[in-house]
């Protein structure tokens, strides 16, 4: 299990029955399943530790650049390099084009009301956050810190876009967090690796289905297909058949990926001035995969979060 000295996954993994075609839910299936007396205070405990990791390595990541004072604010430049243009242009749809990748782009499309207005960005420009995806993908912290700090270019803005359904950069999170959570679950269970008994759970195929599926702007799903698929776009293939634990070493990598994507993350989000709970995404997405109780509570700021019930 990644970050298994950091993360108590076993905290998780140990309130998790395996049950084959479970006559108790309707209709029958076959998953692990929440136990029925899970302590809430193991669960938080891994959602807090998992939480504090995140935070750990984002605030080392942090540390490498300078203020925000000290940022640049270039007029021009290429927001990504001619190496990942190549790599990502002739995806379908691909938002990773020469139109996106000079800065002037990103700067003459903020829209301002009046003169004197700050800028800012909309739905209508949804390519602009699938290259913030790809960019955390890529492991291209230096320019999305400058992004961020740079007062021409609102990428708050492009953090949660909705036209009936989302496509923001937040996205990024979302997809490598559940594929975090659910590969090191059943690397915690070798009692469901021998013979690909996962492959029966509906957790596990509902989680492909989940990583690798097309919409509208999905960048956030690249490099998961590319780990599943084999390539970033996505095909018509039987994922019953699917195996990523047949490479140890390839999993490894693309876990280390997820959990970089989620520091990474973490700090854009902060630089943004963007509030994140780490702690109630963590509870939302077991609940999504397992099932385990959580409830909505009012913290002491009278903010509204989700926690284990």
């Amino acid at each position: 299990m990644h970050q298994a000295h950091n993360v108590a996954w076993e905290s998780l993994s140990s309130n998790l029955i395996f049950v084959k075609d479970n006559r108790r839910v309707n209709p029958h299936r076959t998953d692990l399943f929440a136990k029925a007396d899970a302590p809430h205070g193991q669960l938080s405990h891994f959602a807090r530790t998992l939480q504090s990791t995140i935070l750990e390595f984002s605030a080392t990541e942090r540390a490498k650049y300078p203020s925000k004072d000290e940022f640049p604010a270039p007029s021009e430049g290429k927001v990504f390099s001619d190496a990942i243009l190549s790599e990502y242009c002739d995806l379908s749809y691909s938002s990773v084009t020469k139109k996106t990748q000079p800065l002037e782009n990103w700067l003459g499309r903020a829209h301002r009301q009046g003169g004197a207005a700050a800028p800012s960005y909309s739905t209508s420009h949804g390519d602009l956050a699938d290259v913030v995806k790809v960019l955390l993908a890529e492991n291209q912290s230096e320019t999305l810190m400058m992004l961020s700090n740079h007062p021409g270019v609102p990428l708050k803005d492009l953090h949660h876009l909705s036209w009936g359904h989302s496509f923001g950069w937040s996205h990024a999170s979302d997809w490598a967090l559940t594929a975090y959570i659910t590969f090191n679950i059943l690397l915690s269970r070798p009692e469901l690796l021998e013979n690909g008994r996962y492959r029966e759970m509906q957790s596990y195929t509902r989680t492909l289905r989940f990583l690798t599926f097309s919409a509208d702007y999905d960048a956030q799903a690249y490099c998961h297909r590319e780990f599943l698929l084999g390539t970033k776009n996505e095909v018509a293939s039987d994922k019953d058949k699917l195996d990523p634990f047949a490479d140890l070493e390839k999993l490894d990598k693309y876990l280390k990926m997820c959990f970089r994507v989620l520091y990474q993350y973490d700090m854009l989000a902060r630089e943004c001035g963007i509030s994140l709970d780490w702690e109630g995404h963590i509870a939302v997405t077991v609940n999504q995969l397992w099932g385990f109780k959580t409830q909505y509570l009012e913290d002491p700021k009278d903010n509204w979060i989700t926690r284990f019930a």
